[in-house]
């Protein structure tokens, strides 16, 4: 069974993770987070953070190899875990820039900040943790109620979400038909589904079929 992602709350873009080496612009930041009405938690490197796992907050990360990213994400996603993250440096390049994007940053911003820039880069941070925070509330939902089912349920469930007819379901899992139809109406049940087609949105977010959650 899939562990559920656990998603930190932001709280209002009230607290943010700064992770830089350099003592100076790490206070320096800091200050800028705190002049705009939002607590900054600071650390020396990205294993310092994963070490501590804060429970809430976003992350300002300070890229210093092509890789800081890359293995940033991988280090949380296999920890099930989840932040929104900006990136910033002093000599941002349009190529890394993208990579960065594509790793799953926010935004990208050049040292010293702009202003106007920092603070939409605050904005996004937190409007993408209110986003992440309720498609992972509806996931966790789902896996609960999923979790009531019993095994030949869930393969019920399973082979309702290819598509198939109790007909089909009941040839796939050597069954009967009518076997299948009481199968069915337990999952129905249980799942609090009014339609097939509810039952079928519940097992996608419950990631028993494995499509992207918009």
């Amino acid at each position: 069974m899939k562990l559920a992602m656990q998603v930190t709350d932001v709280a209002g873009g009230a607290l943010v993770h700064v992770i830089d080496s350099d003592t100076r612009r790490r206070a320096e930041v800091s200050r800028e987070l705190l002049a705009l009405g939002v607590h900054a938690e600071i650390y020396e490197d990205a294993g310092e953070f994963l070490r501590m796992l804060p429970a809430r907050g976003a992350v300002l990360l300070v890229e210093s190899s092509e890789d800081d990213l890359s293995e940033f994400m991988d280090s949380l996603r296999a920890r099930q875990r989840y932040y929104p993250v900006s990136l910033y440096s002093e000599t941002p390049r349009p190529e890394r820039i993208v990579r960065a994007l594509r790793e799953g940053a926010l935004d990208y911003l050049a040292w010293p900040f702009d202003p106007a820039l920092f603070a939409d880069a605050l904005r996004k941070l937190n409007e993408d943790g209110d986003r992440q925070r309720r498609i992972e509330r509806v996931r966790a939902e789902a896996r609960a109620l999923v979790e009531q089912l019993t095994m030949r349920e869930r393969e019920v469930l399973v082979s309702l979400l290819d598509g198939n007819s109790n007909k089909q379901i009941a040839a796939e899992l050597d069954l009967s038909p009518r076997t299948v139809e009481i199968y069915r109406k337990n999952v129905m049940r249980k799942l609090g589904a009014k339609s097939a087609s509810d039952a079928v949105r519940i097992g996608i977010y419950a990631d028993l079929w494995e499509l992207p959650v918009a």
